[in-house]
């Protein structure tokens, strides 16, 4: 059960990464709406490190410092970063305006830890605009490395990345990422692109 508790209003710090952005005068009507009516929606916090770090209203406590409120009513979660950041996405979705640069460089962050079926699962985006704000990375793969006999020791070299985006029709998309999962839970590898580059290689040499 969610509990709401009200923490000193000092002992809140905004995350580094959110994407929303509100302008003076959106500030101004915040401050004019606490004044009124009071704080009335809770602040999504999670402990960390002996203080509490803004999950989900960041303007909200801006405007309440400034208003002079001393304690403020908060929500607070025992989360992973990966989950502040997709909460972070989820909530502020629904106010504000978010920043694109920065709202893009939070999904190209979830995305490195995160595969698109599970972002498209749980942010509130279509698969198309996931792709376009992750400007989808592909490593250079070592095609000479087919050709080595196996057990050949390789130093490992520095990766060059390059951005690449696909549209792809939806079928052919969910058959890319169930090979891509199955190939994950078969060879135990944690990371889409190097699945997906075990399949090209795969089929580069057979065929």
């Amino acid at each position: 059960m969610i509990e709401i508790v009200y923490l000193p209003i000092d002992s809140l710090e905004p995350n580094p990464w959110n994407p929303n952005k509100m302008d003076d005068e959106m500030l101004r009507k915040e401050i004019e709406s606490i004044k009124e009516f009071g704080f009335v929606d809770p602040i999504t916090v999670r402990s960390l490190a002996g203080r509490y770090q803004i999950i989900d209203g960041e303007h909200r406590w801006k405007a309440a410092k400034i208003v002079g409120l001393t304690e403020i009513p908060c929500i607070v979660l025992d989360v992973t970063d990966d989950v502040a950041e997709q909460l972070t996405i989820v909530l502020n979705d629904l106010r504000g305006k978010p920043n694109e640069e920065r709202l893009a460089a939070l999904v190209r962050d979830l995305s490195t830890r995160r595969s698109m079926l599970d972002l498209e699962r749980v942010l509130p985006y279509k698969r198309e605009r996931l792709a376009e704000m992750i400007a989808e990375r592909k490593a250079d793969f070592d095609w000479e490395a087919l050709k080595r006999p196996k057990g050949e020791e390789k130093q490992e070299e520095t990766r060059q990345w390059v951005e690449r985006i696909y549209r792809l029709p939806h079928t052919a998309a969910q058959v890319i990422d169930d090979a891509i999962a199955k190939v994950r839970t078969q060879e135990d590898i944690s990371d889409d692109w190097a699945a997906l580059e075990m399949i090209a290689a795969d089929y580069i040499a057979g065929a």
